[in-house]
């Protein structure tokens, strides 16, 4: 009976890590695909900390009934909608954009999922994502909280 050294499975749990890490990032490109070209993108900010990574998104006006949330693996996915806003007037100039948005967000490093929280507060949804030891891939919708 040969030795066993344990090597061989360290290295194996390394290639597995890089394997999962590329398929999550090809899932992610799959889920952007999914959507329309034209269809909105919200705007998005992304920065850590010590203990967190935190991504804040810019979505003013929006009803909160109207945003969901939720992890895929290593990809956080938002989707809202804002409807049309009728108005007895003509339109003489239309920037702002309306209907459905979409933002797929491959996030980086190890993160807890079950203590990822979100709070929508002035426009802005943040999202803080704090840091675990080790990679867990489970799926969760993702409560947004009203301030």
């Amino acid at each position: 009976m040969p030795k066993y050294t344990g090597r061989k499975l360290f290295q194996q749990e390394i290639l597995n890590r890089h394997v999962g890490e590329i398929r999550n990032l090809l899932h992610v490109l799959e889920l952007r695909d999914a959507f329309d070209e034209d269809e909105n993108r919200p705007k998005m900010d992304m920065y850590e900390t010590g203990q967190e990574i935190v991504i804040e998104f810019d979505l003013p006006g929006f009803a909160l009934n109207d945003v969901k949330l939720k992890m895929c693996g290593m990809s956080m996915v938002l989707e809202a909608y804002r409807p049309w806003e009728q108005n007895d007037g003509k339109f003489i100039c239309v920037e702002r954009s309306h209907g459905r948005f979409h933002h797929a967000v491959l996030i980086p490093g190890n993160i807890d999922p079950c203590g990822i929280r979100a709070e929508y507060r002035l426009g802005v949804l943040r999202v803080i994502c704090p840091k675990s030891g080790e990679r867990l891939v489970p799926i969760k919708e993702i409560q947004i909280d009203r301030d």
